[in-house]
């Protein structure tokens, strides 16, 4: 267990970790460590792709984009992470200029982002590895003014609501966004129109990543993004098709599962992320009733069938 404690140690002292820090030592496994046993190390069947290994360098945010398109570091970084036959999963990739929640978050709605993310992409493939993109959109969980500024930025006018951040109801997040000094605000909640228009821009997204040389799609259903909000009925209080029942308040993330699975095709992207929380929500509906529960194994049922 020291052993363990020390790589992890020694991976955490190679930089920051919202940059895009080169790796200056390589890490080194404990010598005890019997790969052959170990299985981690074991090869994994996922859909179409074989990975050699189940070590996954998991999606992130490193706050280095420019104007949503990668830079080039980015390349080096996921290359240096890269083996042959692993699976890595790239940055939280806004799918619009409404869907960005930081300044230089990574985004994937104009050909300028595509053609930055093509060697990035190419990088990780030199080295023998897969490449999914994270796809996202934050909601509620922006302000204002960064809105506008990713809006003009993309040479965008305001909606009809103005600047505000979207959501599946008009519930405001809560605190105070540490990225413009701003209080997220009461969202604009979402016409059945618009949602049909974020579901769109999922799928536009996904054919970007496809056209860069993405292997597969994650999509971001949690950490309280939009996705997310729509799963909570502490958030989404909507009395439409899209609220109320656990079903109606999935249908959401079912959607745009559906809409991203025409693109990439049912064999070839296999991950959809829901957070702790989400899991939680899910796993509190034991103390509610069973016709409940079965609603919500039967969704996630069809996500997992994925």
């Amino acid at each position: 267990m020291s052993d363990i404690a020390a790589l992890v140690a020694q991976a955490n002292a190679r930089g920051s970790t919202s940059a895009f820090a080169d790796m200056l030592v390589e890490a080194k496994l404990p010598t005890d460590v019997d790969r052959a046993k170990a299985k981690i190390f074991q090869p994994l069947r996922l859909g179409s792709l074989s990975l050699q290994h189940r070590i996954v360098h998991p999606g992130l945010g490193r706050s280095r984009s420019d104007f949503g398109a990668e830079s080039p570091l980015a390349a080096k970084y996921f290359a240096q992470r890269t083996t042959p036959g692993s699976l890595v999963i790239s940055q939280a990739t806004g799918v619009s200029a409404d869907a960005v929640a930081w300044q230089w978050a990574a985004s994937l709605y104009n050909d300028t982002q595509q053609a930055a993310l093509v060697p990035v992409i190419q990088a990780v493939h030199d080295r023998g590895g897969f490449w999914f993109q994270q796809l996202f959109h934050v909601g509620r969980c922006t302000t204002p003014a960064l809105v506008k500024l990713s809006r003009e930025r993309a040479g965008l006018s305001p909606p009809e609501y103005g600047f505000r951040p979207m959501s599946s109801s008009a519930v405001a997040e809560t605190g105070l966004n540490t990225h413009s000094g701003e209080v997220p605000g009461v969202p604009h909640a979402l016409t059945i129109e618009e949602i049909k228009i974020v579901q769109e821009d999922f799928k536009k997204a996904a054919q970007r990543a496809v056209a860069a040389g993405a292997d597969g799609i994650e999509i971001l259903g949690g950490n309280g993004w939009l996705i997310d909000q729509f799963l909570h009925d502490n958030i989404n209080i909507r009395t439409d098709e899209y609220g109320q029942t656990i079903e109606n308040r999935s249908r959401f993330a079912l959607e745009v599962v559906e809409a991203i699975a025409e693109v990439m095709g049912l064999n070839h992207w296999n991950r959809y992320y829901i957070s702790a929380i989400t899991w939680s929500f899910a796993e509190s509906l034991i103390c509610i009733s069973h016709e409940d529960l079965s609603q919500e194994i039967s969704v996630l049922s069809r996500i997992s069938t994925v």
